[in-house]
């Protein structure tokens, strides 16, 4: 199953993107503003991205897109406000891996995230990073498994019941047959509060919002989860270096509604890769350490239909629930 699944190394690479001017994009979509939903609230990652990204494609496009955030835990409001929206292209939804792991753990969701979108593209991409207070006492990921394999208690936050972070550190315990208790948390901000007092030992979190206790000296890396080793780290181990194939990534896709015609869909395409290649955009994803990705429709299809397949079967292979 591992040799299946799609890299980061894999999406970055994608096809090369076919350039339209913003005139003809624009005869393809209604001639009104777009509504750019986030379904997670303003100052989080997905909002951090979806803001710059809607004045770069405003600019592509000829027109307003204004970001609107339909904030609820797991993104479940405003995911299922986009699946009813007028197929027309002037509604979209961007989300984060959540859009492709929730239906595993909420099985009665309003939405089909198959049957009811249709995949734009894939924004970006980044590996999670292994993260531990300075007082700890590994320094390396062999050391992690040293201790986990003398029985020395250890224990991960983690700080969401459906994310990709609880995912990957599930992932782990299962690839790596180590113990350790896992504590979970209502957000990564009371998580990082208990992580950098010392209280809890470990925890995998995006790069972009781990790496400032890093840089202040509060928080270490002691691995990241990407087939490659991070830019940004080249000194810090992948997870695969150890364990071949061990790959968890959070990522961050544009979808339509379904029914959306597939010529608008393309030309959405084409103008997300456009604004995804733009001067601020690079400084956002760099400031963020997120790799920039823009595939094609089809392959963001695949890429989030094997997500599912891979995250879905580790929910019911350990009977994970949200609660």
């Amino acid at each position: 199953m591992m040799n299946r699944r799609q890299t980061l190394a894999g999406l970055v690479a994608g096809p090369s993107v076919l350039f339209t001017t913003s005139l003809a994009i624009s005869q393809e979509l209604p001639d009104r503003t777009i509504r750019f939903v986030v379904p997670f609230a303003a100052g989080g990652g997905v909002d951090a991205l979806a803001r710059p990204f809607a004045v770069e494609l405003g600019k592509v496009l000829n027109r307003s897109v204004v970001v609107e955030n339909k904030a609820s835990a797991t993104g479940q409001i405003g995911t299922a406000d986009v699946a009813k929206a007028n197929p027309d292209g002037t509604t979209l939804l961007i989300s984060s891996a959540a859009f492709g792991t929730t239906p595993s753990f909420v099985p009665k969701l309003p939405y089909d995230i198959f049957k009811d979108f249709e995949p734009i593209t894939i924004l970006a991409a980044t590996p999670q990073v292994l993260v531990a207070p300075v007082s700890f006492k590994a320094n390396t990921f062999a050391e992690v498994l040293q201790m986990a394999r003398s029985n020395l208690p250890i224990n991960f936050a983690l700080p969401g019941s459906s994310g990709i972070q609880r995912l990957a550190t599930e992932l782990l315990t299962s690839t790596t047959q180590i113990q350790v208790t896992k504590i979970p948390y209502k957000g990564a901000g009371a998580a990082f509060t208990d992580l950098i007092a010392g209280r809890v030992d470990l925890m995998f979190d995006n790069p972009g919002s781990s790496m400032v206790h890093v840089n202040s000296g509060r928080l270490k890396v002691l691995a990241t989860t990407g087939a490659r080793r991070l830019a940004t780290l080249p000194n810090v181990p992948t997870v695969a270096e150890t364990f071949p194939g061990f790959e968890a990534l959070n990522w961050f896709i544009v979808v339509a509604p379904a029914g959306t015609p597939a010529t608008i869909i393309e030309r959405l395409n084409d103008a997300c890769v456009q604004a995804l290649r733009s001067d601020a955009m690079r400084q956002v994803l760099e400031r963020d350490g997120l790799n920039a990705v823009g595939n094609s429709r089809v392959q963001a299809q695949q890429f989030l239909r094997n997500e599912f397949t891979k995250w879905d079967k580790i929910v019911r292979d350990k009977n994970l629930s949200a609660d």
